[in-house]
């Protein structure tokens, strides 16, 4: 049975100002979680899921947070399984090695392209940086996953970026697509793929991961990845191990839910549609709310409730509420590259 998956934002501050940020990231929200709520959370996370879980640390940047490490250590004494997600700036050696000595075992790193492209999105001099604290993480031991947002400024780099994080020595490439939201909406509201960019950029993903051995890649809310990997799967062509054990197409509520800062919970960190509050509610209340429970039946709608791989792929639920405003809508990229009536 695959891990559930929880992205905790334990801050909404930052030490950088990305042009994409979905979540304008920039100051602590003044009602953030304390410590003794976050350690709270923990002991409610472990009961609710046992060792079945994969917490994701983020933020903001966790590591601006003060208490971070005594959340860590807790969270490791409890028995949850812990992942950093970090844009790498502050990941020198010495933090690295107290990342994994307290209890992190992999750090989810941005990387948006080569140094000119990286750098026009997140800020002068961040690319150098954030790939020596990539290389930080693995002198420490650490896992590494590099996760680009993909945009219309970077596409025609996605094997650069594939090729990079190979070269890092990450076991992952995780791609999301970048959906225009938070400051992104301000600054770069037009840089989302179309259609075409998009089933092309997809497409490409599979070709790219025929040709790397020692690097899976995947996708977060590319949910039509899974339709072009039951294809090839179906051809008899090789597809990656995940494909076979992991959660197919859209995550949210399903496999996956995500905290705030303020212990506010969303099926997904993009998805704005609270389910609950962790100060308020246990978790096990929250996963069987109206949110999740309509998640959990896939009974989308439009396209997506009519297409045969509504239970596979799903449309991606944050692109359909921002559309539709139904977050059970129809996902506007899912165009004919990838329906099939069924």
């Amino acid at each position: 049975m695959p891990k559930f998956n929880i992205n905790w934002n334990v801050t909404r501050a930052c030490n950088l100002r990305c042009k994409h940020c979905y979540y304008d990231a920039a100051s602590p929200l003044p009602d953030e979680l304390s410590t003794d709520e976050a350690f709270a959370l923990i002991d409610d996370i472990a009961a609710t899921f046992g060792d079945n879980v994969r917490v994701t640390l983020g933020g903001g940047e966790p590591l601006v947070r003060s208490d971070l490490f005594e959340i860590i250590r807790y969270g490791k004494e409890r028995g949850v399984s812990l992942v950093l997600a970090s844009n790498g700036i502050a990941l020198t050696e010495a933090v690295a090695k107290r990342l994994k000595d307290t209890g992190i075992e992999e750090v989810i790193i941005a990387i948006d392209g080569m140094q000119q492209t990286h750098d026009s999105i997140r800020g002068k001099g961040v690319f150098e940086r954030t790939v020596k604290g990539a290389r930080a993480c693995k002198a420490a031991g650490l896992g590494l996953v590099i996760d680009p947002c993909i945009m219309k400024q970077n596409e025609r780099e996605t094997a650069q970026i594939l090729d990079l994080a190979e070269e890092l020595g990450a076991r992952q490439a995780r791609l999301f697509h970048y959906i225009a939201m938070g400051r992104g909406a301000a600054e770069i509201p037009d840089a989302e793929l179309d259609l075409a960019e998009y089933a092309r950029n997809v497409q490409q993903l599979y070709e790219e991961q025929t040709n790397r051995t020692n690097l899976e890649v995947c996708t977060t809310q590319a949910c039509q990845y899974w339709v072009v990997l039951k294809r090839m799967a179906e051809a008899g062509r090789a597809v990656p191990d995940f494909y076979f054990h992991e959660v197919p197409g859209c995550r949210a509520g399903i496999g996956m839910l995500s905290i705030k800062p303020n212990g506010d919970v969303v099926p997904c960190p993009l998805l704005d549609v609270k389910a609950g509050n962790v100060r308020e509610q246990r978790l096990r209340e929250i996963l069987e709310s109206e949110v999740f429970t309509r998640l959990q039946s896939r009974e989308v709608q439009g396209r997506c409730g009519v297409c045969k791989f509504r239970d596979l792929c799903g449309g991606c639920r944050v692109r359909a509420y921002i559309t539709t405003g139904d977050y059970m809508g129809e996902d506007p990229l899912c165009g004919e590259v990838f329906f099939e009536r069924a």
